[in-house]
């Protein structure tokens, strides 16, 4: 009977050790949670560096497009195909081998 009340505690020392085994790897905040919100932040990370270079890019065109009529003309140019009156417009074409 002694012996019994000796090892009695093993089975349930084994499943608080499986318990704590099962919250360390699969639990929401476990080794794998945290792997695979690793990889979302790295990846977030990325999406946040392209959206500030773009970012960038705009606050670049906001800033020319305020110091002067100069860049304004130059995007119509560009973007809308604006002409002058008394300008001719002329277009080049490659020829295609």
């Amino acid at each position: 009977m002694n012996e019994i009340k000796q090892h009695a505690w093993k089975p349930l020392a084994a499943a608080i050790f499986i318990w704590l085994m099962y919250q360390l790897w699969f639990d929401d905040t476990g080794i794998f949670a945290n792997m695979a919100m690793s990889d979302q932040i790295e990846n977030q990370q990325e999406v946040n560096a392209a959206i500030s270079a773009r970012n960038q890019v705009l606050i670049e065109e906001i800033q020319a497009i305020k110091s002067g009529m100069g860049s304004i003309e130059a995007k119509a140019r560009k973007e809308l195909g604006m002409v002058k009156k008394d300008e001719t417009y002329f277009l080049v074409v490659d020829k295609q081998p």
